[in-house]
């Protein structure tokens, strides 16, 4: 069980609500319901969200709203009980990044921008954080770096199924149906009126 809710987090750090929904239907009923009432609440009303399965996510949530809303010193102090709560949680390093970058503590920014990119290396939105931080220290060739590889991963298709974590099959035409569409062309062709 602690496996299944590592990757129900695992969702939920990527910000893949409607992944960790989709998983969460795979849960015995009485778990089932707490996490999908979690990400109920977590979607609707985080401040209300109570359950320490989410705390790290609810805190994540709430820094980034104190950030749209200009409150940028709670929105740190947020950021860094995510991180007390879940020191995996990229986002949350990502973010406490880019508060640092927008002061200009460039290096404490780079920090925190290279740990969640151990944690996360294919987030694009990490790249292009890294590329505005690396024009800010005049770094152009790795600022240029990091912006094809965002681009890169914003353009390639997902590798993963997010339920199963195995690779995605391309869509393949059975090959029965195949059979039964050629007999029917061949029967069309062939039967005379």
């Amino acid at each position: 069980m602690k496996e299944a809710l590592d990757r129900f987090l695992a969702f939920l750090r990527r910000k893949d609500y409607g992944g960790a929904r989709a998983y969460a239907e795979g849960f015995p009923e009485g778990e089932r319901e707490r996490l999908l009432g979690g990400l109920d609440l977590l979607e609707r009303d985080p401040e209300a969200l109570e359950d320490p399965l989410f705390a790290a996510e609810r805190e994540v949530v709430l820094g980034v709203k104190a950030v749209r809303e200009g409150r940028r010193e709670e929105a740190e102090a947020r950021f860094h009980k995510a991180l007390q709560l879940d020191p995996f949680h990229h986002r949350a390093l990502t973010n406490l990044g880019t508060l640092y970058l927008e002061r200009g503590e460039l290096e404490a920014a780079l920090d925190l921008y290279q740990r969640a990119l151990k944690l996360c290396p294919d987030d694009p939105l990490l790249h292009e954080n890294l590329a505005a931080l690396y024009k800010k220290k005049g770094d152009l060739d790795k600022m240029v770096a990091h912006m094809k590889r965002a681009t890169r991963l914003k353009m390639a298709p997902p590798a993963l199924d997010p339920l199963t974590g195995e690779r995605k099959r391309p869509f393949r035409f059975p090959l029965w149906a195949l059979f039964l569409l050629l007999a029917l062309l061949a029967y069309l062709f062939l039967h005379k009126p």
